[in-house]
């Protein structure tokens, strides 16, 4: 008579970040408010910065890009969920912006990257989270 034991076997730990869809905004402080119309009382300026995208590239590494055709100082940073600031640059004369950013030595949460140039501040929020995928597989004992 076979008998059979039931082996518990942990699969691959699988790490995502995925990035919130539709959230580049300009931010109410700008006078502009999410929708795009202005805040009441304030007058809406030509954006400096435009067609932010954040995209995710696998095993934790996004590409930032966006375009800034006035060649404006702009201010480039990622913020966690309690607004600390894990990374910062400054980007002078350039007509567009692109950089990869590898993200696997963040823990789980929260994340924003934050454009700013002038009055004007974009945001593109995403998560990043760990998934623990369980299986059971029988393995025969003779």
């Amino acid at each position: 008579m076979k008998k059979f034991a039931l082996v518990l076997s942990l699969a691959a730990t699988i790490v995502s970040a995925t990035a919130t869809k539709g959230m580049a905004q300009a931010k109410a402080a700008s006078g502009t408010p999410a929708t795009g119309t202005p805040a009441a009382g304030k007058t809406t300026s030509t954006a400096t910065v435009s067609n932010l995208s954040v995209q995710d590239m696998g095993s934790l590494r996004f590409k930032l890009a966006f375009e800034n055709p006035l060649r404006q100082k702009t201010k480039i940073y990622l913020l966690d969920k309690e607004n600390n600031v894990l990374f910062d640059e400054y980007t002078y004369g350039n007509t567009q912006y692109v950089r990869a950013f590898n993200l696997s030595n963040l823990t789980d949460g929260e994340y924003t990257f934050v454009v700013e140039t002038g009055k004007e501040k974009l945001t593109k929020d995403f998560a990043i989270t760990t998934k623990t995928l369980r299986g059971v597989s029988l393995a025969s004992n003779n």
